[in-house]
């Protein structure tokens, strides 16, 4: 189907249904990934009412038929394809390593753990390290290299003192009017100092899952840290854990205390300190917000251990083997209240990790500073980016004048029924490029898709094409295709060289 620029497509709704996925950790009772689990042995609650599953997959699985297919379709057509489905654009972990709630004496422990987990990493694994002191910096920015990623996290970490600044203590006077005066400021100095740190974290999280939202399938987060004491912030901490499930990152908290003792147990308590009984509290509180983000989002929880780098490396192997599920939900009130999700398996021995909730909320549409500023940070993105995956089909023809044939599986991209028929909104843009990297053109193309459920069924088999013939500069040296999904705010980006011209059979 050919589209032509810069059409502008009407949507309207009678209702929104917005499908819900959830990816499902599935191991035996020895801890071993299963990897053979069908659908039929899948059972999924919505707020306790069973729902139907849609669509299923087991990620990772299904990718070597993808490229034999479309290698094959290069061989029979004496087409050009290409993807951005590599080994490169593998889902991302995040390490973000929490100075501003870990105490200084356990900073270097950490830090030693990480490098033994980071040199006992495979090649191809992307992974970015993020530093959280006073602002959230970026030690090294997505990288598959081993060596570059354990060099920068030896030059990019430094130890500092917990929060921002000396240790907040005060002294006794023996006078019971004074001590009750300077023990109220203390106490206020104590909750503003102990605020500002959860602001800051929260912020922090949020930028993560800001930055992480629009990359496809499931990532993951581990959040190194000694904890924060969140009392009465309930739903500061629910609002955390809906951006990270919008995100479908699964976070895994580990606690940098390693071993913890029993209270009291080889303590050092100064009774002349009136902020000890404080500081105690939040010792033995400050933890506690860990393990609930960890399986409200799918992650793990890791404490009790001085083997760190055993918890990283377990972490890291979730990402192997993981099942996709998706449906629409049965209820029609999407008003933003929370909704519990759970997930079970008719396969006796088979433990699931799944995130436990989302928010019912319809998204709604970029606008168009939103779209430019999407467009602006992948234009200039040396890989492809893989927020949706999809291929690329050059037929032959005049060279200036290709025709670029888009494939989206139906999974890519998320649907809305009004009843009768799926909707889905896409923008697909073209953006020729010079050899030194500056753009040179680009056109766009939106993309309206009304199917009905016959339709919908066989794309959901064969997937969607789109077409587009596309007039080429002579000095440009390569196309970034992207395809923007309105709903979902998802972005995927293939890039297609034209020195090999439209009419090669080659493939990548």
């Amino acid at each position: 189907m050919a589209q032509t620029p810069n059409e502008q497509p009407t949507l309207m709704l009678k209702s929104k249904v917005r499908m819900v996925e959830v990816d499902v950790i599935a191991k035996d009772k020895h801890g071993k990934p299963v990897t053979d689990l069908k659908p039929e042995e899948f059972l999924l609650f919505d707020d306790g009412k069973p729902e139907k599953i849609a669509r299923s997959s087991l990620a990772g699985m299904q990718q070597p038929s993808a490229n034999h297919a479309r290698s094959e379709l290069a061989k029979m057509t004496a087409t050009t394809v290409f993807s951005n489905t590599h080994a490169e654009t593998a889902v991302p972990t995040v390490i973000l390593l929490d100075l501003l709630n870990t105490p200084r004496e356990n900073q270097s422990a950490a830090k030693k753990d990480l490098l033994r987990a980071l040199n006992r990493l495979k090649e191809g694994t992307p992974i970015a390290l993020l530093i959280l002191g006073d602002d959230l910096t970026v030690v090294s920015d997505f990288t598959t290299s081993t060596i570059s990623l354990t060099q920068a996290a030896e030059a990019g970490f430094h130890t500092r003192q917990e929060g921002f600044g000396a240790p907040i203590s005060m002294r006794a006077t023996g006078n019971p009017t004074r001590d009750a005066l300077i023990l109220k400021a203390t106490t206020r100095a104590f909750g503003a100092e102990n605020d500002d740190r959860v602001f800051r974290t929260l912020a922090a999280l949020k930028i993560i899952s800001q930055q992480l939202g629009p990359v496809h399938g499931r990532k993951s987060l581990l959040w190194i840290t000694a904890g924060l004491s969140m009392s009465g912030q309930t739903r500061a901490i629910e609002d955390a854990i809906d951006r990270l499930n919008d995100a479908n990152v699964a976070v895994y908290t580990v606690d940098a205390r390693g071993v913890l003792l029993d209270a009291g147990i080889g303590a050092d308590a100064d009774t002349n300190d009136l902020t000890a009984p404080i500081q105690t509290e939040r010792e033995e509180t400050r933890g506690d917000v860990l393990p609930v983000i960890a399986a409200s989002t799918g992650g793990l929880f890791y404490q009790n251990s001085n083997r760190l780098d055993d918890a990283f490396t377990h972490a890291l192997a979730d990402r192997d083997v993981v099942y996709f599920l998706a449906y629409y939900p049965q209820h029609i009130a999407w008003d933003g209240k929370i909704h519990r999700l759970a997930v079970k398996t008719t396969r006796p021995g088979v433990r699931l990790r799944y995130r436990t909730s989302y928010r019912a909320n319809v998204p709604t549409p970029p606008t168009q500073k939103e779209q430019q500023q999407a467009l602006a940070e992948i234009e200039s993105a040396p890989l492809d980016y893989s927020g949706i995956h999809f291929s690329v089909e050059i037929q032959p023809g005049q060279p200036a004048d290709p025709r670029f044939v888009l494939h989206v599986p139906v999974a890519e991209v998320e649907w809305f029924s009004d009843g009768a028929k799926m909707l889905t909104q896409l923008q697909v843009w073209f953006i020729q490029k010079l050899a030194s990297g500056e753009d040179l053109a680009t056109t766009r193309s939106d993309v309206d898709l009304r199917l009905s459920a016959p339709d919908y069924q066989i794309a959901a088999s064969e997937g969607i094409s789109v077409a587009s013939d596309v007039k080429t500069q002579p000095t440009a040296a390569r196309v970034r295709v992207m395809v923007f999904d309105l709903n979902s705010r998802k972005i995927g980006t293939v890039d297609v060289p034209l020195s090999s011209g439209a009419g090669n059979s080659s493939s990548r």
